[in-house]
């Protein structure tokens, strides 16, 4: 027996004696052989009891070469710092920071306020029904008109003020909100309007319907002629058809496979051509192009360019519905605020759902554009321009004025990667809040662990079952839970985990969830 043959035979057997699995080792020689990297099992320390002690292990036992870690817990009875781990370190929030704005909102506006939307007519109407002059929808920022029946009860409530057409325009008008672009970000649309993964650009205004999503709709009718094409909403665009239904047909196609014993065969599939469609949307025009086979249809989804454009068109379409005509068109304008000061009366006002609703979106959903109009809807209140700065800018005004120092918060839904907070701050900010008459508003805004939001499936064990109120956050290489914790003992505590620097986003919220199980189990 060679030397080599004994080494690994001894090596084999204290492997073994240890407890440790020679097919993964073997796995392992295997894995550095082809060059494919091995993923680390991070294994979470057993809890004592000492929640002092437990937390210092978890954050010594190898938690800091997968990130820069951060905590905060205190008391809410007493104020107390109870635990802290770098929490003075400034860290991204990612959505942590619509924490940050909806307590601003909340503040600042109070958990009754409401957006008003306002239909004037800029001039006399005779006694036909018919309206000289244009009509205008002026917003002022509400996130929550997303269903088509509302925009009926806008028609049929000018119906009944002897409205049966107009001889003008129907103008959009976004009121002090200035135009600009949220990035980057994954439709979330409160009406579940289509599944989609694409990231999106998105337009935040202050006239927004269904979170400014179109969804069109081809699909083959007659063999030969131009496909079907709708839109959802409905709305009056000019539609540019040049496409043409085929039949659909199949083929077979051969290739061959490795199998797992280092031999080949062939596999045959079927190929279905059922043609390809090719759909362009500017918010004005819809373009519809190329081939597809009868009885199939294809969705696409696109984010209006000009919101207030779009709104103008989706509630022309609801007019045409309830039979009243327009003979200028739909559009979007600047100039129509000072239009309907100098020369309108009001036809119909629309109130939302008050404040208290709309951050139950915001915070249990992390609904981006709606942060983004909360934090537009401070700068129109402060300065009077519902612009991102301007609203950055009342929000951190509102937020030292909490007792919570200098803020780096430049956006309402925690996409920028400049905000930047402490921890310490979040609990702060927590602790604050529970002193306030909208603390119930608050509270009751969050994700409940095991319940609902983005927590709905997390914390779900019978022990842990609706003891976390929180805001999750994440962005690449970031990862954050702050909120509230019954413990077991009946007191409450304000709590805040954030990580920087993280590559393994599984593995964040694992110590999230198994910190959060410590706070519930041993905390008071």
């Amino acid at each position: 027996m060679t030397l080599g043959s004994r080494i690994l035979i001894y090596t084999t057997v204290v492997l073994l004696a240890a407890g440790q699995p020679v097919p993964a080792a073997s796995a392992a020689k295997k894995a550095k052989k082809s060059g494919k990297k091995t993923r680390q099992v991070f294994y979470l320390p057993k809890p004592t009891g000492d929640v002092q002690d437990d937390l210092d292990k978890l954050f010594s036992h190898k938690l800091g070469k997968m990130g820069r870690w951060g905590m905060a817990v205190v008391s809410l009875e007493d104020g107390s710092l109870v635990y802290q781990h770098n929490s003075e370190q400034k860290f991204i929030p990612a959505s942590n920071a619509k924490l940050f704005t909806t307590a601003a909102a909340l503040e600042k506006l109070g958990p009754d306020y409401t957006y008003q939307t306002e239909l004037y007519a800029c001039g006399g109407m005779d006694t036909a029904g018919v309206l000289h002059g244009d009509l205008v929808v002026r917003g002022s920022g509400d996130p929550t008109i997303n269903r088509w029946e509302i925009l009926l009860a806008w028609a049929d409530s000018l119906a009944a003020c002897g409205l049966t057409a107009i001889n003008g325009d129907l103008v959009g008008d976004e009121g002090n909100f200035v135009p600009e672009k949220l990035v980057s970000m994954v439709p979330r649309s409160s009406n579940r309007l289509v599944k989609s993964k694409k990231r999106m650009s998105w337009n935040i205004s202050g006239l927004s319907f269904r979170d400014n999503l179109v969804a069109v709709t081809v699909s083959g009718g007659t063999l030969g002629k131009p496909l079907r094409v709708s839109t959802d909403p409905p709305m009056e665009v000019e539609i540019r058809n040049l496409s043409r239904t085929i039949k659909g047909s199949s083929s077979t196609v051969t290739r061959k496979v490795k199998l797992k014993d280092g031999t080949t065969a062939n596999r045959t599939r079927k190929v279905y051509n059922v043609g390809r469609p090719h759909v362009t949307f500017d918010g004005r025009i819809l373009k519809v192009t190329g081939t597809l086979a009868g009885g199939s249809s294809k969705r696409f989804l696109f984010t209006s360019k000009q919101p207030d454009d779009h709104f103008a068109r989706v509630l022309a379409a609801a007019l045409k519905a309830r039979g009243i005509g327009i003979r200028g068109e739909p559009r979007g304008s600047a100039a129509a605020a000072s239009q309907a000061a100098d020369s309108a009366w009001l036809m119909h006002a629309h109130g939302s759902q008050p404040l208290s609703e709309i951050i139950k979106v915001v915070n249990k959903s992390s609904h981006n554009l709606y942060a983004e109009t909360l934090l537009k809807t401070l700068g129109s209140e402060e300065s009077g321009q519902g612009s991102v700065v301007r609203g950055a800018e009342a929000e951190r005004d509102i937020v030292f004025q909490m007792g919570l120092g200098e803020v780096g918060l430049f956006d309402g839904c925690g996409l920028s990667r400049r905000n930047e907070v402490s921890p310490l701050q979040v609990v702060t900010l927590l602790r604050f809040i529970h002193q306030q008459p909208y603390w119930g508003a608050f509270y009751n805004s969050l994700a409940i662990g095991g319940v609902d939001g983005t927590l709905g499936g997390r914390l779900s064990n019978p022990d842990m079952h609706g003891r976390i109120y929180a805001k999750t956050g994440s962005i690449g290489g970031v990862s954050a839970l702050s909120g509230y914790v019954t413990a077991k003992s009946g007191k409450m505590f304000a709590f805040s985990i954030m990580v920087n620097n993280m590559s393994r986003a599984k593995t964040a919220r694992r110590v999230e969830d198994y910190i959060c199980r410590l706070l519930v189990e041993y905390l008071g």
